[in-house]
């Protein structure tokens, strides 16, 4: 075989260039620190690093959504924290109302107070979320939710809608409660009615809340005083009368449709009280109630409605402690998602530092062999380069 000195020049350049692409390609790893700098230098590995790092972004996505979600019901369970707080000072006051000892002026001075807590109440009813929309109006956020005054009436202009976001790829947690539920919607103090004296009424006579006794069948129910002594009841729903000229005494049962009632006081001749289905009340009309009767009744009549109002109170109390625990245990579970999302990411960068990243101890031994054997190509093509026949020819 003839050997040219361009064959000898050829692969001498070949074998330095082969030399330096490899000492080169250490370098590389060495300074991004990944075994495989591009795909070509381990497809598989490649491959599975790319699968693993769209789950681990897949996941860091929900740790973000667990975040947002954790904010909102954080905000819900603060407010509902104040709302709760507020009930039960309102509460402690109607307690004081009650004391015999307290004149009018006192009872003036509780209402005025009670007036300052029913605007209270109204600004953590239309409390503003995370991002700047109504916590409490369902899908509405961007309008007041509550509207209205203690002498007009509050009305609910949300819906009943709960916002929600998706916190795992199984799990969609609700980030928000409506109003309704947690403002309005409060059940009534026998679950299943409730009670009111007509606005035309000229007497102080009140009602009491009343209680399921037997099967009742969901009508609505008038009790119409004819006299102080004597009294009809009327079935709203199907206009029937159910009774009339029943005898009257103070604080005896009035019992009818599978429910009884007790009225106190002596109702004047037009009185009348009403019994609706649906159990149900709201806690500003709780408040506005207490206030009208701290202004404007005394005696007997004021010591019932003050005892009305503290049960609503509390069933108002109880239903925003029912709200405020499921919205801790969606904070919980939220939580408990979070510490599984980072137990995953662990997971997720071991594996892929696994596939791609790089050993130094061995990448650094790698890289003196490298260094060597460029450097004995270096001096391999030297020397090869310097071989002649007239060196041996001079030589002889």
């Amino acid at each position: 075989m003839r050997v040219s000195t361009a064959m000898i020049y050829n692969n001498g350049t070949t074998g330095f260039q082969d030399r330096a692409s490899e000492l080169l390609q250490i370098q590389s790893q060495l300074a991004s620190g990944k075994r495989v700098v591009s795909p070509s230098d381990d497809p598989i590995a490649a491959a599975t690093a790319l699968v693993v790092t769209q789950a681990k972004n897949v996941n860091a996505q929900w740790t973000t959504n667990q975040g947002t979600a954790t904010d909102a019901l954080g905000t819900i369970d603060t407010t509902l924290s104040s709302v709760s707080d507020l009930i039960s000072y309102i509460k402690q006051r109607a307690i004081q109302a009650g004391n015999g000892s307290l004149n009018s002026s006192d009872m003036q001075s509780i209402a005025t107070d009670l007036s300052a807590r029913f605007d209270q109440m109204m600004g953590l009813a239309n409390t503003n979320d995370p991002q700047g929309g109504f916590l409490f109006g369902g899908y509405r956020t961007n309008s007041q939710p509550f509207v209205g005054t203690e002498s007009s009436g509050v009305t609910y202009l949300g819906d009943q809608g709960s916002r929600s976001i998706q916190v795992s790829e199984t799990r969609v947690i609700p980030t928000s409660n409506s109003g309704n539920d947690v403002f309005v919607n409060i059940p009534g103090v026998n679950g299943s009615f409730t009670t009111a004296a007509a606005a035309t009424n000229t007497s102080q006579a009140t009602i009491d809340g009343g209680s399921v006794t037997g099967n009742y069948s969901g009508d609505n129910y008038q009790i119409n005083f004819t006299s102080a002594t004597t009294y009809d009841i009327v079935d709203s729903t199907s206009g029937t009368t159910v009774s009339s000229g029943n005898a009257y005494a103070s604080g005896t049962q009035i019992a009818f449709g599978g429910i009884q009632v007790s009225v106190q006081g002596t109702p004047a001749t037009g009185d009348s009280f009403s019994v609706t289905s649906g159990g149900s009340t709201d806690v500003f009309s709780t408040i506005k109630d207490l206030i009208g009767a701290l202004q404007n009744d005394s005696g007997s009549a004021l010591t019932t409605k003050v005892n009305q109002a503290m049960d609503r109170l509390d069933k108002s109390l109880d239903n925003v402690l029912r709200v405020r625990a499921s919205v801790g245990s969606r904070i919980n579970e939220v939580q408990s998602l979070g510490n599984m999302g980072s137990q995953a990411d662990v997971q997720y960068q071991t594996t892929i530092s696994r596939l791609v990243d790089l050993d130094y101890a061995s990448a650094s031994s790698q890289l003196a062999q490298k260094q060597t054997a460029l450097q004995a190509s270096q001096q391999a093509f030297v020397q090869t380069t310097g071989l002649s026949l007239f060196k041996y020819i001079g030589g002889a």
